[in-house]
């Protein structure tokens, strides 16, 4: 659904979004951010389009791909957290979307994209084997290949798993990332690389404390 959704838009740029519970983040990239409350966080800031699109019919199509998932899936599953549109002579038009997911499965199924967000047993009781080639994070910054194995026992790790190009942001101190496919940006921080187009692209790991 997300697809269709943003198509309507553009091109991701840049967000800020305060969460209902009062804390605020801030990005400069499209951005998932997994929440210590374990609920979802998507920012997007896209090029809009006046051509095909006013903001007053954008809003409703928004308002019912929301509605029609709610519908399926259970009140607060999803809110709208804000939509508006600005213009600037530099950056033109924009359209700003903010969404409040209740948990990473309502993220995975309306963006039809892989997302696990949860402790390292539960990633492996859903089936996620940690294959992959890691790579160690101290203070934010890529530090050498590692074999994830230590910490797959080692208490209080959590991890998420996705498959989509993006950015993504968790509460805790990154510990380690999968090799190929996640470039690590800061200290709690990470830029997913992921071609829907590869029938073979693996989700990105991101193991962190």
């Amino acid at each position: 659904m997300k697809r269709k959704l943003y198509a309507a838009l553009g091109i991701f740029a840049a967000a800020s979004i305060t969460t209902a519970c009062g804390a605020s983040f801030e990005a400069d990239e499209s951005t998932v951010y997994i929440t210590k409350q374990g609920n979802v966080i998507g920012a997007n800031i896209e090029d809009f389009n006046e051509d095909y699109y006013d903001e007053e019919e954008l809003e409703a199509y928004i308002a019912d791909s929301i509605e029609s998932y709610v519908e399926s899936n259970g009140n607060g599953s999803l809110e709208l957290d804000r939509f508006e549109t600005a213009s600037s002579e530099e950056d033109g038009v924009t359209a700003q979307l903010y969404l409040n997911y209740a948990t990473y499965i309502d993220y995975a199924l309306f963006n039809d994209v892989t997302l696990f967000a949860g402790t390292v047993e539960q990633a492996q009781q859903e089936g996620y084997t940690f294959d992959q080639d890691f790579v160690k994070v101290e203070d934010g910054a890529a530090a050498g290949g590692m074999d994830v194995q230590e910490l797959l026992s080692e208490q209080g790790v959590q991890v998420v798993v996705i498959g989509e190009e993006i950015a993504v942001r968790v509460d805790g101190e990154i510990l380690c990332v999968s090799d190929s496919n996640a470039e690590v940006t800061g200290k709690n921080t990470v830029q997913v690389h992921y071609d829907v187009e590869d029938a073979q692209a693996q989700p990105a790991y991101i193991l962190y404390k």
